[in-house]
């Protein structure tokens, strides 16, 4: 049925974008085109629906211009010549166009722009130039070319500017989503030291419901890894409030430990201590792990933070000391060598934590500094030894590395308890756990069937490790499109258009020059409105008289002329 409704339709739609268009009836043209062209089609009609886009895109109407630009984004977004000499026009009607036209054409000319024009950000990385103590002794002829390299800014072409300028206004629009495209508009094309004017906009949408809440802190977290100074002055706004629910609560805290430097560090660590205490224990785990962060980023509160998570350690939520210790086990890796006490007290802790990550971490720890505690970490082998059996998978592996780096370092304690623990894991349910004891059984007791690694296991058990690196989680988000499905998912979506790298050199700007042409689009209107019920029509001395001829009446003549016209059509067809 699809197929033959497309065989009768797209004759008669063809012929009334081509022959129709110049009556100006948008309203017919957004409803019907849009529903045609966003149909499964045959591919061999393809050329003759872009011809037909041609034609709608020099269409002066706001009303057609978002419903013919999303047709050629879904027919054909990759034939951007026919966008060149539309181009200024579509910039110019921009305002006026309806909403989500607006985004529609605003996403479109982002992609456009990336393909046409230079990148503005040269001039914040190769304008500036440093200029050292041999600048002194050169003479004055080389230092007015060097003057002169310096003082060459970038000149934005104005077809540049315009787009830049006819959306900055759109900033103020009550759609959220419109505002939502200037500002990945102003992201991608501005210049640095242009883009912060979407700051306020943006923070405005918070104010939303918690949907729009939920995509605004998406975005704003992927701009504030790479320009801070954008949202600083904002950080008030990123506070968590108690009715927020936890996937806002989340990432308020992911931009405001994205925003932390030296200055605000102590103010957001008061802030901090607060959330911990909250009862929503999902939101207290990603509290913590920003203060690791925070205390990674920023060495001059590291042991501060170090110190705070050290006391939560005490704390009754189990879920907060698990987390704890976890962060802490990241920190120490930094610096182990100032830190025994710290291992110290989280292995009397291991008796009391249940959470299988938690006391995975500790018995790492353990295992990797037992030189550091040489009495208390044969004593924490013998005690999970009893437990092993009960023990969580993850939390078995840690044991069995503890035993092998104790039998490399004290033999003489821990030789027996560790073949102990090598028995139980030879016959454990699990086969990931039979086969770690094989292997470190091999490495750590050599005998005639040992290989040439057995000789290097304390290389391989005993090795440093590169202490782990806390980012964020919307580091690698940067190379969608801010705003996009595929941005908000981390994952490359059906249908997304990447956007292309900047041209070392612009193409020429003359495409976009448009040769001024009379319009014959009134005189055409007059005509037909002539040709219509003569009881709607009244003339004076041979003209229509406007004041007589409502709105109302015009849009139903047209209507009326439009459907006579195309009945016949269907009827031949």
């Amino acid at each position: 049925m699809q197929a033959d409704s497309s065989t009768i339709w797209f004759p008669a739609c063809v012929w009334l974008a081509k022959n129709l268009s110049f009556l100006k009836f948008p309203i017919f043209l957004t409803k019907y085109v849009k529903q045609f062209f966003f149909s499964s089609l045959d591919p061999e009609q393809k050329e003759m629906l872009i011809e037909v886009i041609e034609k709608l895109l020099k269409d002066r109407s706001t009303l057609v211009a978002g419903s013919v630009v999303m047709a050629f984004e879904e027919v054909c977004p990759d034939r951007i010549d026919l966008i060149h000499k539309n181009y200024r026009k579509l910039c110019n009607l921009l305002v006026d166009v309806e909403e989500w036209g607006q985004i529609v054409i605003i996403h479109m000319l982002t992609r456009y722009a990336r393909t046409q024009f230079v990148s503005p950000w040269k001039t914040d990385e190769n304008v500036e130039e440093e200029y050292n103590e041999n600048n002194f002794y050169e003479s004055d002829e080389e230092q007015k070319e060097k003057d002169q390299k310096v003082k060459k800014n970038y000149a934005m072409d104005p077809d540049h500017r315009l787009l830049l300028r006819n959306t900055k206004p759109l900033l103020q629009s009550r759609n959220a989503a419109v505002v939502m495209a200037v500002a990945q508009l102003y992201w991608h094309l501005a210049p640095k030291s242009e883009a912060g004017i979407i700051s306020k906009s943006l923070v405005r949408l918070l104010r939303s419901n918690r949907e729009v809440q939920y995509i605004v802190l998406q975005n704003i977290a992927t701009m504030s890894i790479q320009r801070k100074g954008m949202f600083e002055p904002y950080l008030k706004s990123f506070y968590v409030r108690s009715t927020d629910p936890t996937m806002i609560k989340t990432l308020k805290l992911e931009i405001m430990t994205n925003l932390a430097n030296e200055a605000n560090i102590s103010t957001l660590l008061r802030e901090f201590q607060t959330y911990v205490k909250s009862q929503d224990k999902q939101f207290a785990a990603a509290t913590i792990q920003a203060i690791g962060r925070c205390a990674t980023n920023i060495t001059e509160v590291t042991d501060t933070c170090l110190n705070g998570l050290v006391c939560l350690l005490s704390n009754r939520d189990e879920i907060v000391v698990a987390e704890s210790v976890v962060v802490i086990k990241k920190l120490l890796q930094t610096q182990p060598a100032h830190h025994g006490e710290i291992i110290k007290h989280m292995a009397k802790l291991l008796d009391n934590i249940t959470v299988p990550v938690a006391r995975a971490s500790i018995l790492w720890l353990i295992g990797e500094y037992c030189e550091r505690v040489p009495k208390i970490a044969p004593d924490v082998l013998r005690k999970t030894a009893k437990s092993f059996i009960n023990e969580d998978d993850l939390v078995k592996l840690q044991i069995l590395n503890l035993g092998a780096k104790l039998y490399l370092t004290n033999s003489k304690q821990t030789k027996l308890l560790t073949q102990y623990v090598l028995n139980l894991g030879k016959y454990d349910q699990s086969y990931d756990i039979r086969d770690r004891t094989r292997f470190i059984r091999q490495l750590i007791v050599p005998n005639e069937k040992s290989g040439a690694l057995s000789k290097y296991a304390k290389k391989i058990f005993l090795a440093q490790k590169p202490a782990p690196l806390l980012e964020s989680p919307f580091k690698d988000r940067d190379h969608f499109q801010l705003g996009t499905l595929s941005h908000t998912l981390n994952s490359r979506a059906t249908g997304y258009l990447e956007l292309s790298d900047w041209p070392e050199v612009a193409p020429d700007p003359a495409v976009r020059n448009v040769e001024v042409a009379e319009s014959v689009c009134c005189s055409r209107s007059v005509e037909v409105f002539q040709c219509t019920n003569p009881s709607h029509s009244r003339k004076k001395n041979g003209r229509i008289n406007k004041r007589a001829a409502s709105g109302l009446e015009v849009m139903y003549i047209l209507k009326c002329k439009i459907w006579n016209r195309a009945r016949f059509t269907f009827q031949a067809i």
